[in-house]
């Protein structure tokens, strides 16, 4: 019954226990027009605020979807009620949070999270909450700071290099043979005639 009403925690409930939270990109402060590539990219996460005498605390890190991002798109829809809000789910293979069971005190110096390989090539917001195992979510707060997550491209360049000479190498042989078959099958007319 308890875990139900935790499940019903909205934001609007939150509002008095507003967390500040700030993000880096790869080492670099969060501002207009950053971006950061998926699977190797670095996301630094600092809040204040939170309740660090809280001893069942721990915290979860969200990417939200920016608001520009969700518009006309049901699927993206924010939600008052925490786990309900599709705005913060956001990968390939949906899922809630990019990590959660953080302890507080790392977020309080800034906690590293390496972005997965599967968030969608578009802009972001970062979230935390704080969630108390007895009492549910306690507090929230959103980065100010929209960015744009770039995709990771994992085919090496000495692969591509390869695929590119045998490609070529592909056409000229098939060039080749056409002609050559062309050019068979006009001399075997040509001997029939």
């Amino acid at each position: 019954m308890a875990s139900g009403a935790h499940a019903a925690t909205k934001y609007s409930e939150m509002t008095a226990n507003k967390l500040t939270v700030t993000t880096k990109l790869d080492g670099a402060a969060c501002a207009a027009g950053s971006k950061i590539k998926a699977g190797t990219g670095v996301l630094n996460v600092m809040a204040t605020g939170l309740d660090t005498s809280c001893t069942d605390c721990t915290a979860t890190v969200k990417i939200c979807y920016d608001s520009a991002e969700t518009v006309g798109r049901k699927w993206r829809k924010k939600n008052d009620v925490v786990d309900k809000n599709k705005q913060c789910k956001q990968t390939a293979v949906e899922a809630d949070e990019l990590e959660k069971g953080i302890d507080v005190s790392k977020l309080t110096t800034g906690h590293d999270i390496t972005l997965p390989l599967n968030i969608a090539p578009i802009k972001y917001t970062i979230q935390v909450l704080q969630k108390s195992a007895a009492d549910g979510y306690k507090r929230y707060g959103d980065s100010g700071c929209t960015f744009e997550v770039e995709t990771y491209e994992r085919t090496p360049q000495g692969l591509v290099g390869t695929m590119s000479f045998f490609i070529a190498f592909s056409v000229i042989v098939s060039t080749a043979g056409i002609w050559y078959d062309h050019k068979k099958q006009s001399a075997y007319a040509a001997a029939n005639a």
